[in-house]
């Protein structure tokens, strides 16, 4: 009887891996299975783990009821995220019950510097082939694999699954190194029959923009859902009762997409215009004048409105040939993205300054735009129409010495009417006192100005620099974007808005690094972010530390039920700490 007593007080743990392989760039699902009669079971202590991440995923419960004898069991799922590569052991997960501890078994984890070959056969029914009576898979497709630089590649994500799913499934973007990638959206979920069997499929877009020509690879995609699982039936009535199967709480399912090659073109060199800055789609372009009568010296502010289909950021400035009559001066540009049958378009706006010099019937010449159209393989040119200008003189200009008029109220003052005698003798020189050149308020007078020109001229050849190099002033502005949406994420760090607090952290920690690199924030991975900061030197402890809090952002959407405000403070401070410590490093 005794014995009988101790054999069901006593409490088992069991620990497993989904799979004993991962690459650094992937993730292990850990779960710890602790069974036994008590009635109230404990709850697993897992010790400190430096070389994993480690997020709770939740617990399921079982109770299954064998000759009148009633056992339950917990299990407790944790996500495991590696911090380095290597042959890691876990251990020493264990339980406290009545004083005594029950430990678990030791498990070995390795991970891989590279994705791991051994994941893709990892609790996916789906990387076969299409149909096939499979389950769920993930399919990549792109419209044209040999494009030509700078032209669009629409990339298409669809997820294929013929079972019943519970929430939102949860998407790894694809790596796009060397594109310029925009998301174009999701298309509304609908149905398709595939190998007889009927399909629920849900779409996700991109643009792609091939920055450099050669072979360039799309990466995988993962998507990660809850499926229904397959419930086990049992003869025995009062066999084992699985509330996950009584609630449909479902299996996670994984899915990958293949890895796509793509051959990008070089751009024509045949034909090719003298103007030519590289913009490759389809493009009309407009030029509009705010005045059209003005007087000598009084600006002319003109819009050349360039819009069409195509990478609308990489259009440059059209080229302006100098002119006799006018002064130019670049004022400012603007963009605006959209999107038109899965291409993406746009129009970008460029605001010349044109000073008229002289008065009369002055005329703004067109301007012409050359790009080149990938559909038809050849070069195009649109111009603008004249814009004419009706310039009239102030008053007090004059024009008959051939002088242009500088500034308006300016008169010349003629003293000398004829050409005075050549002095044949230099006469009697006297002293009449203390040379100026010796007066302290002489010498402040004559190089103050000076100073202040010198001062303004570099000024302002250094903001015209600036304004020149997008990148370098992108780079200078990061770090002050960045602070300002860490400040909006500190309104939102507390657990009422764990959801919206991560996301800010996520977009602050993204969008400074590619403002800092002079990069898209789109498609921004934990790798692509290691590799462009490993190609800059970074320190590899700075990398893992920056990568480190955007993956804690990333994940936090497994474990919100789980954190607590110190996480979230500590997520902040790691965040203004890493932004901190970039700015202090020199990125080649």
């Amino acid at each position: 009887m005794t014995t009988a007593v101790m054999a069901a007080d006593e409490i088992t743990v069991g620990v497993t891996l989904d799979r004993t392989t991962i690459g650094m760039d992937e993730q292990a699902l850990l779960q710890v299975q602790v069974a036994g009669s008590v009635q109230n079971l404990p709850e697993p202590q897992l010790p400190t783990l430096p070389t994993f991440e480690i997020y709770s995923k939740g617990r399921s419960s079982n109770i299954s009821i064998a000759n009148g004898v009633v056992e339950s069991s917990l299990i407790y799922r944790y996500l495991v995220i590696p911090r380095k590569a290597g042959k890691f052991p876990i251990d020493n997960i264990s339980v406290v019950h009545n004083n005594k501890r029950y430990k678990g078994n030791m498990v070995m984890l390795t991970v891989l510097n590279r994705g791991s070959s051994a994941s893709d056969d990892i609790n996916d029914r789906s990387l076969d082939s299409k149909g096939d009576s499979k389950d769920y898979f993930l399919e990549a497709v792109v419209d044209k694999k040999d494009p030509y630089v700078n032209e669009q590649v629409t990339l298409t994500l669809k997820f294929y699954i013929a079972v019943q799913y519970y929430g939102s499934p949860e998407l790894t973007e694809p790596t796009t190194t060397g594109f310029w990638t925009e998301v174009l959206g999701n298309k509304a979920p609908y149905y398709q029959s595939l190998n007889n069997r009927r399909y629920r499929l849900i779409e996700r877009k991109y643009a792609l923009f091939p920055t450099q020509t050669g072979e360039l690879t799309i990466g995988r995609a993962t998507i990660r859902a809850t499926v229904a699982g397959k419930r086990r039936r049992s003869r025995d009535p009062f066999g084992s009762f699985n509330l996950d199967d009584f609630f449909g709480r479902g299996v996670e399912a994984r899915a990958s997409s293949q890895p796509l090659r793509i051959n990008v073109k070089p751009i024509p060199q045949e034909n090719r215009p003298a103007d030519f800055t590289g913009t490759i789609g389809r493009f009309k372009i407009k030029a509009e004048a705010d005045k059209r009568q003005v007087e000598v010296n009084e600006p002319v502010t003109v819009k050349f409105r360039i819009s069409g289909t195509g990478n609308i950021k990489s259009v440059a400035e059209p080229v302006l040939s100098e002119m006799d009559e006018f002064r130019i001066y670049r004022a400012s540009s603007s963009e605006s993205v959209s999107q038109q049958n899965d291409k993406l378009g746009g129009t970008k706006v460029f605001e010349e300054v044109f000073i008229p010099r002289v008065p009369g019937d002055l005329v703004i010449p067109s301007v012409a735009f050359n790009y080149f159209d990938p559909d038809r393989d050849q070069y195009n040119k649109v111009a603008t129409q004249p814009i004419q200008v009706t310039v009239t003189a102030p008053a007090g200009y004059s024009g008959s010495s051939g002088v242009p008029y500088s500034a308006p109220g300016l008169t010349i003052d003629s003293r000398a009417h004829d050409i005075r005698h050549i002095k044949a003798e230099l006469g009697k020189m006297q002293a009449t006192g203390h040379l100026p050149v010796f007066n302290y308020a002489y010498v402040l007078a004559n190089f103050l100005p000076l100073v202040g020109l010198i001062t303004t001229v570099l000024v302002r050849r250094r903001r015209e620099k600036l304004a020149a190099d997008t990148g370098r002033a992108r780079a200078r502005g990061a770090a002050k974007i960045a602070k300002k949406r860490l400040a909006q994420a500190r309104a939102l760090a507390n657990l009422d808005s764990v959801g919206e607090f991560y996301v800010e952290i996520y977009r602050a920690l993204t969008s400074y690094l590619a403002d800092k690199l002079n990069i898209s924030p789109h498609g921004l991975t934990t790798d692509t972010i290691r590799q462009e900061l490993a190609e800059r030197l970074t320190p590899e402890e700075l990398i893992e530390s920056y990568t480190g809090v955007i993956t804690q952002c990333d994940y936090a959407r497994f474990a919100s039920a789980a954190l607590t405000q110190s996480d979230i403070d500590r997520t902040l401070k790691q965040s203004e700490e890493v932004i901190i410590r970039i700015e202090g490093v020199k990125l080649a």
